[in-house]
């Protein structure tokens, strides 16, 4: 039940803010309460669920806090690679470029979720090479958030499309292209390469959902948070 209601949530099948109704998805998947309820403290513990008195609820998404998500993110993806770099062995790089081999796999398949899934897959296969899990628990909360919010952005890249999006091929290419230079820098112990990739890797990120948010913003009532626009990547040092 974790991995189904998890996909539920990232797809966005349940909307931020919804009520889990464990009768309901009990009588759906003909499973009893109990594994509802294991799933919904793991998800807890991803930040994808809130507990709002007595009911779950999927955790709700704002906007306003993207600064501060993108912020919270760069700091810890600098602290994990740098950290991996340091400490990766043999079997933390073969994994390593297992996910990201898996990653590439997925941005030829097209289905959007899954391609999510392996994104989040490679960069904490690179986490655990740290070996504190402190700083990963943290960072792949941050990851499922910002995972979350792209969703909700681009949403019509969903299940279906691959690189046949002329903007998404560039930005999957390139995405393909910069996990190569991570792995390739933690691989020769780089700790400084890896540092500035990590800032270079989610400003691409960033970069691309913030254009996404202004489009989206121009064409509807979505309010932009005001430290947006004006917002600078971080500089290293």
């Amino acid at each position: 039940m974790f991995d189904t209601l998890r996909q539920d949530i990232l797809k966005l099948t349940l909307a931020p803010g919804t009520v889990i109704d464990e009768a309901s998805i009990a009588t759906r998947h003909s499973v009893s309460r109990t594994p509802i309820r294991e799933a919904i403290i793991q998800l807890i513990s991803e930040g994808l669920v809130i507990r709002d008195r007595r009911v779950a609820r999927v955790a709700p998404l704002n906007f306003d806090d993207l600064p501060r998500i993108y912020d919270a993110l760069v700091a810890s993806s600098r602290i994990v690679q740098r950290i991996a770099a340091e400490k990766r062995t043999e079997t933390d790089l073969a994994e390593i470029e297992q996910r990201m081999r898996e990653f590439d796999a997925r941005c030829d398949e097209g289905n959007g979720v899954q391609r999510q899934d392996a994104n989040v897959a490679f960069h904490m296969s690179i986490a655990r090479a740290g070996r504190n899990h402190f700083f990963s628990d943290f960072y792949e909360r941050m990851l499922l958030t910002s995972s979350r919010l792209s969703r909700a952005c681009f949403s019509s890249e969903g299940d279906s499309e691959g690189r046949g999006n002329g903007e998404l091929q560039q930005h999957l290419t390139e995405t393909s292209r910069q996990h190569r230079l991570i792995f390739e820098a933690i691989r020769d112990r780089d700790v400084e390469a890896a540092d500035r990739l990590a800032i270079e890797h989610q400003n691409l990120s960033f970069a691309r959902l913030k254009v996404a948010i202004f489009s989206r913003a121009s064409e509807s009532s979505i309010k932009m948070p005001l430290d947006m626009a004006g917002s600078k990547a971080p500089r290293n040092g």
